[in-house]
């Protein structure tokens, strides 16, 4: 075998290492993608039966849970307050104002 040969030989060799190694790299992020769509859907359940549990028990003052069912109706109540202040301030107004007055009215300045 010359020397030639041996350079083919060596570049066909390197090649098909690299076409397996990327069809591994390949296969890995295709498995992982899976792995997370997995995670997905465990996430969205647990989710589902978190949501089905707390509409079922949250007028239940005895439930061992207790703490975080306060814990959401506390967090429902300031998303509300909050979405509120979001709506005021989009229609111009100010909720922690002290007045209403209008600013263009010459007894704003008094």
């Amino acid at each position: 075998m010359d020397v030639f040969e041996k350079i083919g030989e060596s570049v066909y060799m390197a090649g098909i290492q690299v076409k397996n190694k990327a069809k591994e790299v390949a296969d890995i992020a295709s498995l992982k993608a899976q792995v997370t769509t997995c995670d997905e859907v465990i996430r969205k359940n647990y989710i589902a039966i978190g949501k089905a549990f707390y509409e079922k028990n949250k007028d239940n003052p005895n439930s061992e849970f207790m703490k975080h069912i306060t814990a959401i109706k506390n967090a429902e109540s300031g998303k509300e307050r909050l979405l509120g202040e979001i709506e005021a301030r989009r229609n111009g107004l100010d909720p922690e104002a002290e007045t209403d007055a209008d600013p263009e009215d010459e007894q704003f300045f008094d």
